[in-house]
């Protein structure tokens, strides 16, 4: 029993002495500031400038399309007027094809030979952005 407590008391002392005595980091960091100002300062300034990046591939007689378009949401159906609100229009051969309210689709059955397909951004009103993208296929 005395074993016991004796070691018990010990234990307790190995334990609690090792607190106090915390090891400091190696690769300690100190960070000093360049200059000090009152205002803030902007991290990221977003910008209004609508981009299309478009993609396509060409599998068979079907082409998938798909349509990134910077602060623009698709909406189907005729609208009230709402900027970054829309669709797409899509031209195949200077023919307007399809209003398109998705960001990806699929061109399904072109005949064999060059195309040339364009996709315009609208509004809802279809009224149009001024932005598009022309590109051509060859489906053989």
């Amino acid at each position: 029993m005395l074993i016991r407590l004796i070691m018990t008391f010990i234990i307790l002392i190995v334990f609690t002495g090792c607190n106090n005595d915390k090891p400091e980091p190696e690769t300690k960091v100190h960070i000093e500031p360049v200059m000090s100002r009152d205002e803030a300062m902007p991290v990221l300034l977003q910008t209004d400038e609508r981009t299309m990046n478009v993609k396509h591939q060409v599998r068979g007689t079907d082409v998938f399309i798909e349509c990134i378009v910077t602060n623009f949401s698709f909406k189907s159906g005729k609208r009230k007027k709402v900027d970054g609100e829309g669709h797409v229009n899509l031209y195949v051969n200077g023919q307007k094809v399809d209003e398109v309210s998705t960001a990806a689709f699929i061109l399904k059955g072109l005949p064999k030979g060059k195309h040339v397909i364009r996709l315009e951004l609208v509004h809802n009103d279809s009224s149009k952005y001024g932005l598009h993208h022309e590109f051509e296929v060859n489906i053989s």
